[in-house]
């Protein structure tokens, strides 16, 4: 038969689309009836580009995974010999009637290729369960085949909701390999188009929820004689049986050993460990809070959201049973284990932390060894192959043999899924500065005082040092991100001594050089405010942290920390009651933030008294956080003038989808966001900011936020895919 003996004919049963497809198979011509595979290579390039940097949105996840599997599908569809097809069972076992429509198997990758055809709608809900039955029976021969052994293909003219939602789920989270094909008779021969499926429902996720990482601590205490060096190798094979035994299970998250530095005077033993999983309960309430979900847009959201019943499902979920027994009973026979201190990883890394007890948990563990499990591996395993990329946004640590094992990457890395950035998409706001400013003051005093310390003494402190360094390695990359993309910004800044303690002076000089760059360079004499954030920021950490001085010593600190905050209370009220664009946005999170302490009704001159007498410790703890974020409503983010964001194979299907997908639910003024971070995303404008869309099948608003104030404009699909906005530039040009 040759390819062309159907050129023309009507494709009426599914033998009759079999028949076409063995034939163009045997031919070798299969990749030439495929269109958009190349699509697929140019999208997939681009979120492996050294300028991105990935995100973790739930929404991303099984477009990339669909999108992996389509690739690994394609590149198997070569030269096939055909094993069996529908008119043979394939089955061994007499009495079993298994026929696969087609059968292959690629002899130069030992690959075997399924390929399952439905004609008609009402077969398609059949292709899953026979592709996974078909499966099975080939593992029945090669029981031991992974994922990468067995490709799958179906190939039907439509993908229903289910068949769509099926393959995703295949793809992202069982990592099998399925690629979905339209059969296309429409015009003069037939065509197959690669098709991905849209099987989730947009929960506007830009990052974890604040609650999604649970986390525990497994304390060990050893039997009497195990030294030091036994503890950690039994807390070692203890880990990796958390992680090997929770990645058979489907689930994700982390687990790390860390020194006890209490031991041994007030711990039982030396290490520890600390795991973490991603709590399922906690992404529909998020997208119900943040308008991306309706409470009662399912049965499934209107379950877990009502009647109290997601804490009582978050709550009872036990997730330390199970799978993670296997570590526990593996301690027991060492000692006794237990698992205790439930808490979640934002609390834990919670900037609130260094006002508390001086016994946090960041006072007295240092991680030694992290691992990690199901999408948050391959989240970080995807990060540190990619080195051209590491070295791009945390060159710091693009050294031989630092990998997501390395605390000081791992906690990095969790820390960019789990937590919300001090610069958001690479947004220098106000709280941004005065963030950099606490993080760095605290840095240069722990670091120091490391520094100068006797051996003893360092390794008291090293907990204290390994979680400072954390807290400021993602800024200062921020620092070096926008030094590189802003004209202004032409003097190189100088290197932050993170890791060289050798000499106190040299941290102490190394330190102050970058301090009085950031204020010189970075900010400009033109901010005086964002100066003043970043100096008190500098000087008053102190203040917020019982550690580094007596009630005596740091009086005039709390002082001038305090100060600071009265005056931009002050400020924030002058524009709450003013009326400028922003000034209802400043109200509600003045009032929200003092209550009827201080009502804005009676005016500035009351409130002005109100916020004077205000206890000085309440303002100082509504001054790490709170305030700045409510100064960020009127003041504006650091303007420089940054060069275009280079497009690299941006994935504007997904784009374009997500956008459909908000006007959907009701949402009349979705965007595309370009951020000053480079990030290509979307959100939702006010409707008093929002320019009118004429035509939404074919234009779209494009938010910018790369020149230190918002611009919007209305744009077309076609010319925003060109690259045709003033702040993208396509990758062809140089």
């Amino acid at each position: 038969m040759s390819t062309t003996s159907k050129l023309g004919a009507s494709f009426t049963s599914e033998q009759d689309v079999q028949d076409w497809l063995e034939t163009v198979v045997r031919s070798g011509e299969i990749q030439k009836h495929i269109q958009g595979k190349e699509k697929i290579g140019v999208e997939l390039a681009h979120w492996s580009s050294p300028d991105f940097w990935p995100s973790f949105p739930v929404d991303y996840l099984t477009r990339k995974g669909c999108q992996r599997a389509a690739q690994n599908v394609l590149t198997s569809l070569g030269p096939l010999d055909l094993i069996v097809k529908n008119n043979r069972n394939m089955s061994a076992e007499r009495g079993e009637r298994l026929f696969t429509d087609l059968l292959y198997c690629k002899r130069d990758t030992s690959q075997f290729i399924i390929i399952e055809v439905k004609n008609q709608n009402t077969t398609a809900r059949e292709a899953i369960t026979e592709l996974l039955a078909y499966e099975h029976e080939v593992l029945n021969h090669l029981p031991f085949a992974g994922a990468n052994d067995i490709m799958m293909v179906i190939v039907s003219r439509d993908f229903s909701t289910l068949l769509d939602h099926a393959v995703a789920g295949l793809n992202t989270w069982s990592r099998r390999n399925v690629l979905c094909l339209r059969f296309d008779d429409s015009g003069i021969e037939p065509l197959l188009d690669v098709h991905i499926p849209k099987a989730w429902t947009s929960m506007g996720q830009a990052a974890m929820p604040d609650s999604a990482i649970v986390t525990a601590f497994l304390s060990f205490r050893p039997e009497p004689g195990l030294t030091e060096d036994q503890v950690y190798a039994v807390c070692d094979t203890a880990t990796q049986l958390i992680v090997r035994e929770a990645e058979r299970s489907g689930g994700s998250g982390f687990a790390f050993i860390a020194y006890n530095h209490f031991y041994p005077g007030l711990a039982e033993g030396p290490y520890l460990i600390l795991a973490g999983v991603v709590n399922p309960f906690s992404f529909v309430d998020h997208a119900i809070d943040q308008g991306f979900l309706q409470a009662h847009a399912s049965p499934i959201a209107s379950y877990v959201h009502d009647d109290g019943n997601l804490d009582d499902l978050s709550s009872s979920w036990d997730w330390t049973g199970g799978d993670m027994q296997a570590a526990v009973g593996y301690l027991n026979t060492f000692g006794r284990a237990r698992w205790e201190n439930f808490s979640n990883w934002r609390t834990l890394r919670d900037v609130s932390r260094w006002m508390a007890d001086p016994v946090t948990p960041d006072r007295h563990f240092t991680p030694v060894m992290m691992d990690f499990w199901g999408m948050l591996g391959d989240y970080v395993r995807d990060a540190v192959r990619n080195v051209p990329r590491v070295r791009n946004f945390l060159g710091g640590l693009a050294k031989p043999g630092v990998d997501w094992r390395f605390p000081n990457l791992g906690v990095a890395l969790l820390d960019d899924i789990a937590l919300k950035p001090l610069v958001q998409d690479g947004q220098w706001t106000i709280s941004a500065v005065f963030g950099i400013g606490l993080r760095l003051g605290r840095f240069y005093s722990i670091a120091a005082q490391y520094a100068g310390a006797d051996e003893h003494q360092q390794r008291l402190m090293r907990a204290n040092l390994f979680w400072a360094e954390a807290d400021l390695v993602r800024p200062a990359h921020e620092v070096v991100l926008r030094y590189i993309s802003a004209e202004e910004i032409t003097e190189e800044p100088p290197i932050l001594p993170i890791g060289q303690y050798e000499d106190k002076q040299a941290v102490i000089a190394q330190t102050g050089a970058f301090a009085k760059w950031f204020s010189a360079e970075f900010l400009k004499a033109g901010e005086p405010l964002m100066r003043q954030a970043f100096g008190v920021g500098l000087r008053c950490y102190a203040a917020f942290d019982p550690q580094f001085a007596s009630a005596t010593e740091i009086s005039g600190i709390k002082a001038e920390a305090v100060d600071m905050g009265r005056e931009w209370l002050r400020e924030s009220a002058k524009h709450a009651l003013g009326n400028g664009r922003d000034a209802a946005r400043t109200a509600e999170k003045f009032e929200n933030l003092l209550g009827a302490s201080i009502p804005l009704s009676q005016g500035y001159a009351a409130v002005s008294n109100a916020i004077d007498a205000l206890v000085p410790d309440s303002v100082l703890e509504m001054l790490l956080e709170d305030i700045p974020n409510l100064v960020d409503l009127w003041h504006p983010q650091l303007a420089h003038t940054l060069v275009p964001m280079t497009l690299t194979g941006q994935d504007w299907d997904w784009c374009e989808d997500q956008v459909r997908a908000a006007r959907s639910r009701g949402e009349e003024f979705p965007c595309v966001a370009i951020s000053a971070g480079g990030q290509i995303g979307i959100g939702i404008i006010p409707a008093y900011l929002a320019p009118k869309v004429e035509n939404p099948d074919k234009e779209v608003i494009v938010a910018s936020n790369t020149t230190g104030a918002e611009i919007f404009l209305v744009m077309s699909w076609s010319d925003l895919r060109l690259g045709k906005a003033p702040w993208l530039k396509p990758a062809t040009e140089h």
